[in-house]
């Protein structure tokens, strides 16, 4: 009898993990679909467009004062999705970045995305700028510039989540670019751009 009553509980266990699995991948499902359709990024998750803050130039925001702040909301807008960048500002330009293996790698990544279509908004302080973004190449001294000041912000030297966000930020990096055979490559797997206005703010 014993054997017998365990034989139907063995049997039990796969249909509830199954059905975990399940209800798993479709709460997943629902929650991708909201966030992807979301007011911006939501944590780290890629959101929808930027709708909300207040509509401003480019040139007329003080982006030296806001180089303080590490993060700034970025929507491609021929892709309709947005994300959480690191930036920084060189000269009164904001600049922003993709450290990992951007083109030609594995993985499709955001500037592939650029290549396509350069307009973008950014938001930051509560303040929502149409703009454009011109890729800055290698070996400019536009591009050393820019990299230097981008690399003392992000050093961490002072520890805390700086720190710590650019250690891992590092080691993602460089796992990545030998996985995807990017660090046998002579060009670099990074890309780095110039935040502009767009033409008639369209």
């Amino acid at each position: 009898m014993a054997r017998m009553a365990e034989a139907p509980r063995t049997r039990v266990w796969p249909r509830r993990l199954a059905g975990a699995a399940t209800v798993f991948l479709v709460a997943l499902a629902i929650g991708a679909f909201f966030v992807s359709r979301a007011d911006g990024p939501v944590w780290v998750f890629g959101g929808g467009p930027i709708r909300s803050g207040e509509p401003t130039d480019l040139a007329d925001l003080d982006w030296d004062a806001l180089d303080a702040q590490h993060e700034i909301e970025m929507e491609i807008v021929g892709a309709g999705s947005s994300r959480i960048l690191w930036f920084n500002v060189y000269e009164g330009i904001p600049y922003v970045a993709c450290d990992l293996d951007c083109i030609g790698g594995v993985l499709p990544r955001w500037p592939q995305q650029i290549e396509r279509d350069d307009r973008v908004v950014l938001r930051i302080d509560g303040k929502r700028v149409a703009g454009r973004l011109v890729h800055v190449p290698h070996g400019t001294e536009e591009y050393e510039a820019v990299r230097a000041v981008r690399a003392r912000k992000y050093a961490g030297d002072d520890g805390g989540r700086a720190a710590a966000e650019t250690a891992a930020h590092g080691t993602i990096v460089e796992v990545g670019e030998v996985l995807t055979g990017r660090a046998s490559r002579e060009e670099p797997g990074d890309r780095m751009y110039r935040v502009e206005a767009r033409p008639g703010g369209a």
